[in-house]
């Protein structure tokens, strides 16, 4: 009986994963989220309302649904669908119900605990095996307590084989339910990670072939309007003087742009070597540092370590230069900009810090697409540059944020391979 029971559930737990599979998947991220959460409460009901019975304790897969919310759902999604259960489990009483209660809290207390550790896993099948070692830790509280109860009771040689035969009953259906239930998510993630690999690419190629049109078109008649008005501006000496000044500024900030443009034309970095990454953190430092005290910023940069990696020398400033400078410009007067140097034995990290205003979750997600940017006169195309350069260098670019807090930039590179196999 136990087992038609949980297999039900089983089912249960399947059902909206496999609604949000078919049919919300092409939804913004937060729609997803909101309704991925109101079908994990409405099946973590379900799956208590149809659970085995017996003597005032109900099985269930309950848990699963509790974990699957906190760890792809968000922390509040997580407690939302524990709040659900707490008050589906009182509607329903029985002996065991503080023991219910018990078991439920503590639970969700862990799974918030381990969500952040659950995201800093990358592979696929490490995932899995992650949440299904986490979604056991509730079965072992509820046998400790319940063999606590047991035995306050007098009770405990009579009821523990029973219980542990369905203990077994229901680590055997965990592994089924959880096992299926995060292939289907990681597939949906997979899947929506691809759709955005796809869009980014054709946007990058249509920005390539905009810039070499632009190249021809609109960087030669450019470059002769900038040197007349430079003649022209030598020979005023009144009050226009100062429009020719502006004029140049606007020229120059126009050929800034074109030439981010002409990165993507790009295909690959072609002088490629081997450098120091701290040697040309600190060339950059120097560089942006009367920039910084022109804005009454605190630059500062820690770690000296001498690790090298195989890149483009200038393109790799070129990401540096304007990473530390978008810094700079969204931090605030007396506030700081950290550079950091870390290493080990296979990667450099390089963690860019600031006091500034930081981004909400919807700026972050934006960030590196075409033509955004949270400047007035920014086009963003310099942090797609970066993201760009990064990839290309084997490396990883991340950004995080909290509003009125600050930004940390993380850029994660390999260690040049030949010091590897010396080692």
């Amino acid at each position: 009986m136990i087992a038609e029971k949980l297999l039900l559930n089983v089912l249960i737990v399947l059902m909206p994963l496999m609604v949000m599979s078919f049919f919300v998947n092409d939804r913004k991220e937060s729609q997803s989220k909101v309704i991925l959460t109101t079908l994990l409460a409405i099946a973590a009901v379900l799956c208590m309302v149809f659970a085995f019975e017996e003597q005032g304790l109900y099985w269930d897969l309950r848990y699963v649904l509790l974990v699957l919310a906190f760890l792809y759902g968000g922390r509040r999604a997580g407690w939302i669908v524990c709040g659900v259960i707490l008050l589906t489990r009182t509607y329903l009483g029985g002996d065991h119900i503080i023991i219910g209660y018990v078991v439920v809290v503590v639970s969700s207390t862990i799974f918030n605990l381990y969500a952040n550790r659950y995201r800093q896993v990358n592979q696929k099948w490490k995932r899995v095996c992650f949440v299904i070692s986490l979604v056991f830790l509730p079965t072992f509280i509820q046998l400790t307590l319940l063999t606590i109860y047991l035995q306050l009771l007098g009770d405990f040689q009579y009821q523990f084989g029973q219980v542990i035969f369905y203990i077994f009953v229901l680590m055997g259906t965990l592994i089924v339910a959880v096992g299926f239930a995060t292939l289907l998510l990681e597939q949906m993630l997979e899947r929506r990670r691809m759709q955005e690999e796809m869009e980014r690419a054709v946007k990058m190629n249509a920005i390539s072939e905009l810039a070499a049109s632009i190249a021809h078109e609109v960087r030669n008649p450019l470059t002769v309007v900038k040197g007349f008005l430079q003649l022209m501006q030598k020979d005023e000496k009144g009050k226009n003087n100062d429009y020719f000044s502006i004029a140049l500024c606007e020229m120059n900030r126009a050929e800034e742009i074109i030439s981010d443009y002409l990165n993507f034309a790009k295909p690959h970095s072609k002088n490629v070597q081997v450098m120091e990454v701290n040697q040309v953190l600190r060339e950059i430092v120097n560089i942006l540092t009367p920039y910084a005290l022109k804005e009454n910023v605190e630059l500062k940069i820690e770690g000296s370590n001498k690790t090298t990696v195989r890149s483009d020398q200038n393109q790799f400033k070129q990401v540096l230069i304007n990473l530390i400078k978008n810094a700079i410009e969204a931090t605030p007067k007396n506030g700081k900009v950290n550079v950091d140097l870390e290493e080990d034995k296979t990667v450099v990290k390089i963690t860019i810090t600031d006091t500034g205003k930081g981004m909400s979750n919807e700026q972050l997600t934006n960030i590196g697409t075409l033509f955004y940017s949270t400047k007035d006169k920014g086009t963003g195309l310099g942090t797609m540059v970066s993201f760009r350069i990064i990839a290309e260098m084997g490396g990883t670019l991340r950004y995080e944020s909290k509003v009125n807090v600050g930004t940390k930039v993380t850029i994660v590179l390999p260690v040049d391979s030949n010091i590897l196999h010396n080692e």
